[in-house]
């Protein structure tokens, strides 16, 4: 049985508060430990007593509840250690990876305290931000890192490299490095193709709009390396990672993608699987009786 659960929000969630609270009363009932990260709503609505520091919300929870979109259960995917189950409940839209809603999350809360759950681990990548020899900063991500250009209208370039042997060089306005997980996201909306997220050991290179059709979509070994250079030195060229972490990308600058140690265990739906999530997300199949 689980015994001390953080649950995650968006910090300015105010709707969620209501069905946050029915959540932490069910939990209190079983005797399941509590923690809150330190956001002003929270304490505003009187939930101050479950409200930890950074350390404690992130270290010593066994079960994380990720209470939102697919944007929130990325930024908690990131915050919580390698190994703890995470239960996705969906407060948001599109909800492509928060596939339980708050109407059935519930029903299904007993069964994952005591562990009567299945685990699907999803691969990560990890990015690394060069400039000289000075390391900027190493990330590891579940979706996707886009390297866009700004306000510019002008094109940036990119030289790629794969495990030290030089692949290519293009013009367009970015690329994106996606996970399996991350094919439905910005990648999807590029072009690209859709993935099965429980594939291991790949990953999408995608650009954004390539100033020639000879750059295309391309699928690699996750134990590859790829180095990104830029060769456009826009003052405004910017690195998302999993759309939350907005980064400053200077010409010469070096990007470098490769498998990350850290994994994200996502608890599974009992009753559903990643094509009936594109069925209902897409529509797919409604026309099927009229073939």
């Amino acid at each position: 049985m689980h015994k001390i659960c953080s649950i995650n929000i968006r910090p300015e969630d105010r709707e969620s508060i209501e069905f946050l609270k029915s959540i932490i009363e069910n939990l209190s009932r079983k005797g399941v430990k509590v923690l809150l990260p330190e956001y002003k709503i929270l304490a505003e609505a009187g939930l101050s007593g479950y409200i930890s520091n950074w350390e404690q919300f992130r270290s010593q929870p066994d079960l994380v509840i990720s209470l939102g979109g697919d944007g929130t259960l990325l930024h908690t995917v990131r915050l919580v250690p390698d190994g703890v189950p995470v239960f996705s409940i969906n407060k948001g839209r599109l909800g492509f990876l928060t596939e339980f809603m708050p109407d059935e999350a519930l029903n299904y809360l007993d069964k994952i305290i005591n562990k009567e759950y299945k685990i699907e681990e999803r691969d990560m990548l990890e990015i690394t931000h060069m400039r000289g020899s000075n390391e900027l900063s190493r990330i590891p991500f579940l979706n996707d890192v886009a390297v866009s250009r700004g306000v510019y209208s002008r094109p940036i370039t990119m030289f790629l490299e794969i495990d030290g042997k030089p692949l290519n060089y293009f013009s367009g306005d970015g690329l994106i490095v996606s996970t399996t997980t991350g094919s439905t996201a910005y990648s999807l909306s590029a072009g690209g193709p859709i993935i099965n997220p429980v594939i291991k050991g790949i990953f999408l290179i995608m650009p954004i709009c390539p100033h020639t059709l000879a750059m295309r979509p391309l699928i690699i070994p996750g134990n590859s390396i790829l180095k990104i250079r830029l060769g456009s030195d826009f003052s405004d060229t910017v690195m998302t990672v999993d759309g939350h972490d907005s980064i400053s990308v200077h010409g010469d600058d070096e990007l470098f993608f490769s498998s990350s140690r850290k994994k994200a265990g996502l608890i599974a739906h009992p009753d559903k699987n990643f094509y009936e999530v594109l069925k209902q997300k897409f529509s797919w199949g409604k026309q099927y009786n009229a073939f």
